[in-house]
């Protein structure tokens, strides 16, 4: 089978969308330029707001797919863990810290104009530390931008995936599953049928252990053995069956993802413009979802002089999409870019 590249364009294409969707949900969430959306268009407003963050799943399911990907053929060991979950880590770290930074500057330096909603309740030295360690949530603090939760839990899914691959190889584990496939498969099912089902197992890698699951399993299903493709579409079978008896439209977006990943090596883009641009969109993907919050932010502060100057609403709203994804391209090429780079060599 020919392996697809972490910056296949389908893939980020997917990624660069699903950002997309989320600095709408934000966009329809939070601040001043929320509730003139839903006073002028209640319907999309209503659902950007409240299913727009459903395009988290796109993101989880994608991250599965990669790191099932990044283990094919290799035998996972401690040293192996301990390696990469660095690794891992400093993959997220620059980035994160990018947003993170902004939206702690934009909080503390433009308090008096920023919406009060957008605003962190308590800022102090504690929370500031145990947002930048990932360890807000654990520890039931307030986290200081949109998508902090997210990175903490995709290191954690990360060391926890990994560790299951590392379980696999052990002789009185692989007695009993074949390999690591079943392995996925059972946590992942078992995440779907309880975990899943009570919020206060939300700060732990457990609780969206069932969505990843479908993204490593697609990966392994675009082999031509019958046996991979049989083990993901046995999984899906069960995470429908999850679906109908806790119907959680969550769940089926990450369904939706996985069974189109599975399918992703039967398209094809032509265009060597559009598969350059794809790729360079997922590659900014991130850097967006971490990074626009901050911007929403400044747009709040402004938008008390903004809305005198006449212009339409739908053109701040591009607007806002533009400088967004601006923010993210900036970050990505001038931060995330040299300093992965760097780690490399």
């Amino acid at each position: 089978m020919k392996k697809l590249q972490a910056s296949s364009p389908l893939i980020g294409l997917m990624k660069w969308l699903a950002a997309q969707v989320i600095v709408a949900h934000h966009l329809a969430s939070y601040g001043p330029f929320a509730q003139k959306g839903h006073a002028q268009m209640p319907q999309l407003f209503a659902f950007l707001s409240n299913c727009g963050a459903w395009a988290v799943s796109v993101f989880l399911v994608i991250a599965g797919f990669l790191v099932a990907q990044s283990l094919d053929g290799k035998t996972v060991d401690f040293q192996y863990i301990r390696r990469f979950a660095i690794k891992r880590y400093w993959r997220l770290v620059p980035v994160y810290f990018a947003g993170l930074t902004l939206s702690v500057g934009v909080a503390l330096f433009m308090d008096p104009w920023v919406s009060p909603d957008m605003l962190p309740a308590q800022l102090d030295a504690a929370v500031l530390l145990a947002n930048f360690l990932f360890l807000q949530d654990i520890f039931g603090l307030e986290a200081l931008s949109t998508g902090v939760w997210y990175v903490a839990i995709d290191l954690q899914l990360y060391v926890f995936f990994l560790s299951l691959t590392y379980l696999s190889h052990l002789k009185g584990v692989r007695d009993i599953f074949w390999d690591k496939r079943w392995l996925w498969t059972t946590v992942g099912l078992l995440s779907l049928c309880f975990f899943n089902l009570h919020a206060e197992w939300n700060v732990w890698a457990i609780y969206f252990a069932g969505t990843y699951a479908l993204g490593t399993l697609a990966y392994h299903s675009m082999h031509l053995s019958k046996t991979h493709q049989g083990i993901f579409w046995l999984y899906v079978a069960g995470a429908l069956f999850c679906y109908w008896t806790e119907p959680r439209p969550r769940l089926l977006v990450a369904i939706l993802t996985a069974a189109v990943l599975s399918s992703i090596q039967y398209i094809s883009i032509s265009s060597n413009l559009w598969i350059d641009a794809a790729r360079k969109m997922g590659d900014c993907a991130y850097a967006i979802f971490m990074s626009h919050f901050a911007m929403l932010m400044l747009w709040s502060c402004v938008y008390p002089v903004i809305m005198e100057w006449g212009m339409p609403f739908e053109s701040w709203v591009l607007v806002i999409f533009v400088s967004c994804n601006a923010l993210g391209w900036l970050i990505w090429r001038y931060i995330d870019k040299p300093v992965q780079r760097a780690l490399i060599h």
